[in-house]
């Protein structure tokens, strides 16, 4: 449901996008920004702690109310919701994403060793990978551009629950300006940063009085240094629309347990005698029941308390309910044993619909990757100035999933390929192989060492080896 602002400047959608009118070369209206960062703390982050709370497994069933005293109160918290986060975080982003500046097939690599460094300064395969997860539980995730001490350009992953961008109301129009925040539980105090694309304004205050700035700097960014990334526009968490279903196999798993209790309480029933206590603990201890009947026309009935077996009915249940929750998330269940022994097609199939998302999920990080990148293309420190954004365009970002691979299969698909294609093509479809040019560069060398060996081994031998019969 969309959030209803005060201010006519402000608006949101159902995704919770927040959008406000062009604020030119000023300043947003602090009570504008206070309303913004109250419906943040209020509605969104109500929202994403409920998520994190499920990812770290206090779910709802731990929240229950207690059950009468005597009677069995088992709370199994079963955590599909980390499992399937940290899949296909992994099937995702476990193999370290590979950045290339990639003009047309024309090699630079003055920028191609620029680009490594603003990589390795950033851990920036790290950071993808972090951000891939907070994009999972939260829905959406955020990184802020700065400058460190040593001028050098760096990128950090914030959490959606300490920040939020504010997009213009033109179709297609980028971040107006984003806000960063923390709040203090004990009184509820406000500190935080808010950048448009010509200032970095720092403010105080809190929920009730609102807040106000205090210093003004100038962006060097000369754009908002903040740029959000998620996996589709709806800005769901993986496991968002699972969760029922996580709370169904929850409270099936501890109805289970309480049984197992139940039936280790068992009562027994006795019905036609008169048993004193003393009489009880004799029969505990020698494991002998031997009671008179109080009806001699009767025998003594003595049996157990039995409770309905509906376990069939709870099994079927659960098989249902795991495997809704798998196919409804686009994520494979590993534990199948289909993944034991399967055939690299087969594998493909199963990993169709989660490859399908994961698809999905790369455009959208691209987009994000190539803003991040025009944004330190623009102060010109650790990468090389350009305020045009072109050098951004050709940074290419390569996304490999990590699966299990014949390796075998897969030379001879590239064997194949040459016929057909170029060899980096050819070579690429090889999974184990990172950097195809590398490999080409490194062929070509033993090749041409191969070679040079040939004719160096040739030259060495004399002409009288050649020669017949005696000297």
């Amino acid at each position: 449901m969309a959030i209803n602002f005060n201010s006519d400047r402000l608006s949101s959608d159902e995704n919770h996008v927040f959008y406000s009118e062009s604020i030119g070369d000023d300043l947003p209206i602090a009570t504008d920004v206070n309303e913004l960062i109250n419906a943040h703390a209020n509605r969104l982050n109500n929202r994403y702690n409920r998520l994190m709370n499920y990812y770290l497994g206090k779910h709802s069933i731990i929240r229950k109310l207690a059950k009468a005293k005597g009677k069995p109160d088992n709370r199994l918290v079963i955590n599909f919701a980390k499992e399937l986060v940290d899949n296909e975080v992994g099937f995702f982003a476990g193999t370290p994403v590979k950045f290339d500046y990639d003009d047309n097939g024309n090699e630079n690599n003055e920028l191609d060793q620029r680009i490594a460094d603003f990589v390795a300064i950033n851990d920036l395969t790290d950071t993808i990978a972090e951000l891939a997860k907070q994009v999972d539980i939260f829905g959406r995730s955020y990184t802020l551009l700065y400058q460190d001490e040593d001028s050098n350009t760096r990128v950090a992953p914030i959490d959606p629950r300490n920040a939020f961008a504010v997009y213009g109301t033109q179709i297609g129009a980028p971040i107006e300006y984003a806000v960063y925040y923390t709040q203090r539980q004990r009184n509820g105090a406000i500190s935080g940063t808010l950048y448009t694309k010509h200032s970095v304004v720092t403010f105080h205050g809190s929920a009730t009085a609102g807040i106000q700035y205090d210093e003004v700097t100038d962006n060097l960014f000369t754009n908002v240094p903040l740029v959000e990334f998620f996996a589709s526009i709806e800005r769901q968490g993986l496991f968002e629309q699972v969760i029922s279903l996580i709370d169904a196999v929850d409270m099936a798993m501890s109805n289970k347990g309480n049984d197992i209790d139940y039936f280790s309480n068992t009562i027994m029933k006795v019905v036609n005698a008169k048993i004193k206590k003393e009489t009880v603990d004799e029969m505990i201890d020698k494991r002998l029941i031997n009671v008179p009947s109080v009806d001699a026309d009767r025998p003594v009935d003595i049996d157990f308390l039995n409770k309905p077996d509906a376990d069939l009915i709870q099994e079927h249940f659960l098989d249902r309910a795991i495997d809704a929750i798998y196919t409804k998330s686009n994520v494979a269940n590993f534990n199948d044993d289909v993944f034991g022994n399967a055939s690299g097609t087969a594998l493909e199939f199963k990993l169709q619909s989660m490859s399908n998302a994961a698809n999905m999920k790369e455009r959208k990080f691209k987009l994000s990757i190539r803003q991040l990148f025009k944004l330190a293309f623009a102060i010109g420190a650790t990468l090389p100035l350009d305020m045009t954004g072109e050098l951004a365009k050709n940074v290419k970002a390569t996304f490999k999933r990590t699966v299990p691979h014949n390796v075998q299969d897969e030379a001879t698909t590239a064997k194949t390929l040459l016929d057909v294609v170029d060899r980096k093509t050819a070579i690429s479809a090889i999974s184990t192989v990172d950097d195809p040019d590398a490999v080409i560069k490194a062929r070509d060398e033993e090749q041409r060492n191969n070679a040079n060996n040939a004719l160096a081994t040739l030259g060495d031998v004399s002409d009288n080896d050649f020669k017949g019969g005696d000297k």
